[in-house]
């Protein structure tokens, strides 16, 4: 989902999705930057991101806005938020995110975000992108005041801490599917147009990991209290009715493929 990165001392290596030049925050380095927000294009970072990560506790959100699908060998959540490879339909030419649609907090969170060290896993460390065009020297909103976090980056490393402990649960969740045993390969199957006719047809347009509904269904009924009372079934519910949303992906790139294929024949 990201190139690997190497980078100077003080950056990250590894795998950071849209984060091209992750840094760890210190004083010594970055006390002289801080947050100027954008006016312009402010979600470029994310144009070529199809798939962005979501904690469980967003299931009902996500929903309401994007097919819900459990991506890589972990299974991890994660809301799709295009049909094409490296390209994000929710973003537009202008770098805007689509107005009402729901924002994932991994997303919220940039450009800020955690590491942890090798030998001491336990022990997180914030960091943050430090290619972003919204890092700024004599910013609106300085990382530091003094020679302490600013008011703002307390808030920011708050928000990534609670993130955090978002995903603890959100890895149990999955756990528990997978205990349960119930991931298996969907098929995306949406309507497209016939083509030189009217009318649409059923069509296959790729696979996903998800949730079983017939697996569901089997669960006993001590199995399904319990996954009710601890929230999970809500969120099974949830990744289950997102997958309407296929439907409405594909036809938010047929919107735009026709808008493009318009503005070119003007020009």
């Amino acid at each position: 989902m990201a190139d690997e990165i190497k980078t100077p001392a003080t950056s990250i290596s590894g795998n950071m999705l849209f984060y091209k030049q992750p840094e760890l925050l210190n004083i010594k380095e970055h006390g002289k930057l801080g947050i100027t927000p954008l006016t312009e294009k402010p979600y470029e970072f994310l144009r070529e991101t199809q798939l962005v990560p979501i904690t469980v506790t967003e299931f009902v959100h996500a929903a309401m806005n994007f097919p819900i699908v459990f991506a890589g060998e972990d299974k991890t959540p994660a809301a799709v938020m295009g049909m094409k490879a490296d390209s994000n339909i929710f973003v537009d030419n202008e770098g805007l995110f689509v107005e009402g649609a729901y924002i994932p907090a991994f997303i919220r969170r940039y450009p800020f975000a955690s590491a942890t060290h090798d030998e001491d896993p336990e022990n997180m460390m914030i960091c943050f992108d430090r290619s972003s065009p919204m890092i700024t020297e004599n910013s609106i909103a300085p990382f530091f005041a003094g020679t302490e976090l600013s008011d703002t980056t307390k808030q920011a490393v708050e928000f990534v801490k609670n993130y955090e402990a978002e995903t603890l649960g959100t890895r149990n969740f999955v756990r528990v599917m997978q205990e349960l045993d119930l991931f298996e390969t969907q098929d995306v199957n949406v309507a497209v147009p016939k083509e030189g006719e009217a009318g649409v047809v059923e069509q296959k347009m790729g696979t996903y990991m998800g949730i079983s509904e017939q697996k569901m269904l089997d669960l006993t009924p001590e199995k399904l209290a319990e996954l009710r009372n601890n929230g999970g079934l809500s969120a099974m519910y949830s990744h289950r009715m997102s997958q309407a949303n296929w439907q409405r992906l594909l036809n938010m790139e047929m919107v735009r493929d026709y808008k493009e294929q318009q503005e070119a024949e003007k020009s």
